[in-house]
């Protein structure tokens, strides 16, 4: 009774503090506020978009007028450098420009994505192409003179197909090397050139001054929208530090030192708004039922000291739960073959050191989720939930690593091996399913120990 009414007491107390109502307010302010935001936001968009538009087209046309500059550049560079150094590589990183990475081709698309043909940008910049189609001319014809000059050169198909001008073919092959080079660093040649990136700074330039001409005449109406929008930040910047003090008050100080008590183990005070105080009630009573099932499974979990893995009485409490939550499980029996001559041939720590292996391996062998114990000398068991009979072939499976592990066993002690039965319930663990798996051990004795089998029906009739 004195509970009930200390709870009774605590509502009273935080009852003009309910941070669901602080939380329907806040909001309520916050999308009104937004609504005025979208309003204004929208007068704004049109113009803002083609600001950002002319914005994009600049940065698609500046991009593109560089990558033909670079193009162009990386073309005359590995010209010259195969006309000069008549290094094949040099041909071929040219050829592999025009044919495969096509930059310029590249520029072309990119531009002709934001510009109509009668842009004076793409005109300006589709003349820069032409242009330096004309350099690659006049490039791949000095390239096809350097391949003259060199030799025995393997020259590339494109390079074969260009031929060689009258005026050219009774130069001596001496003198052909020199016409290449002059027709890369000729006067003509540098004209081209120039063009060229003339063209590409006009592009840039015109972009820029239409660009200035659309701020000029969005300027005056953004900056008057950015102003209002300034206000409305500002009044939702009011209202969220309101909010925060409110929220720091009334939940995120109780929750911090919540925080600090569950990191001590310690029950939380009963502080903050309503909501906060319910929840540390029902945590401190979690925290009364959680000390006593500790203590519980602190009694219940008992391991092998020698093996370091669950002992017979944490098998048998285990086997009583199995059969209470009636799940599908799996038991294996597993014996250590031949351990009395293990203890003869190399004492009993010799033997201990063969167990604590087996323990580690069946460890490393099963499931985290499947529980193994030490229930006798020499004798061990493993539950298996949620395992069903189509697992027969994986559980075979694993018993053969394990025997092939305990082959080369620390200390080398030899022979260690195991014996294993196996059978399957639907309805958890029984005195039944022990018979099986003890009666699949025997078998697989029978045959000769170092196995594992499984408990079939049949069995029973063979009795």
């Amino acid at each position: 009774m004195q509970n009930t009414n200390e709870k009774k007491q605590t509502l009273k107390s935080v009852a003009g503090i309910n941070i669901q109502f602080l939380n329907v307010f806040f909001i309520t302010i916050t999308a009104i506020v937004f609504c005025f935001i979208l309003v204004i936001s929208n007068t704004v968009n049109t113009r803002f978009h083609a600001v950002e538009k002319a914005i994009d087209k600049f940065i698609i046309c500046e991009q593109s007028s560089e990558l033909i500059k670079e193009s162009a550049n990386y073309l005359t560079d590995q010209a010259r450098l195969f006309v000069v150094t008549h290094k094949t590589e040099y041909a071929e990183a040219y050829l592999n420009e025009i044919n495969n990475e096509n930059r310029q081709k590249k520029a072309l698309e990119a531009l002709e994505s934001v510009c109509s043909e009668k842009d004076l940008a793409l005109q300006r910049l589709k003349i820069a192409l032409e242009q330096g189609q004309s350099l690659i001319t006049m490039e791949l014809y000095a390239i096809r003179l350097a391949y003259h000059a060199i030799e025995n050169a393997d020259i590339p198909e494109q390079i074969k197909n260009i031929h060689i001008r009258s005026i050219d073919k009774d130069i001596p092959l001496d003198k052909l090397h020199e016409r290449a080079i002059s027709n890369l660093f000729g006067e003509g040649y540098l004209i081209y050139k120039t063009r060229i990136n003339e063209n590409c700074r006009l592009t840039i330039s015109a972009i820029e001054q239409q660009i200035k001409d659309e701020l000029n005449l969005n300027s005056s109406e953004l900056g008057a929208n950015i102003n209002r929008l300034r206000l409305l930040f500002l009044i939702l910047l009011i209202v969220n530090v309101i909010l925060f003090i409110s929220f720091s008050y009334l939940v995120i100080l109780p929750l911090e030192k919540f925080k600090t008590a569950i990191e001590n183990d310690e029950k939380l005070n009963i502080i903050g708004s309503m909501e906060c105080r319910h929840l540390a009630e029902s945590y401190n009573e979690i925290y009364d039922l959680k000390a006593q099932n500790e203590k519980s499974l602190l009694k219940k979990a008992e391991y092998d000291s020698l093996t370091g893995i669950l002992n017979r009485r944490a098998f048998d409490q285990i086997c009583h739960a199995s059969a209470e939550k009636q799940q599908p499980i799996a038991l294996l029996l597993i014996d250590m073959d031949n351990f009395k001559a293990i203890n003869d041939n190399y004492g009993h720590s010799g033997g201990d050191t063969a167990l604590q292996e087996l323990s580690r391996l069946l460890l490393e062998t099963f499931r985290t989720d499947d529980y193994v114990a030490r229930i006798g000398g020499d004798e061990f068991a493993a539950i298996l939930p949620y395992c069903l009979p189509q697992a027969a072939n994986i559980i075979k499976q694993k018993i053969l690593g394990v025997n092939e592990k305990l082959v080369t066993i620390k200390d080398n002690i030899k022979p260690v091996s195991i014996s294993v039965g196996v059978a399957f319930s639907s309805t958890g663990y029984s005195e039944d399913l022990f018979k099986k798996a003890d009666k699949a051990l025997y078998i697989v004795k029978e045959k000769g120990k170092r196995g594992c089998e499984i408990y079939e029906e049949n069995y029973a009739t063979e009795e």
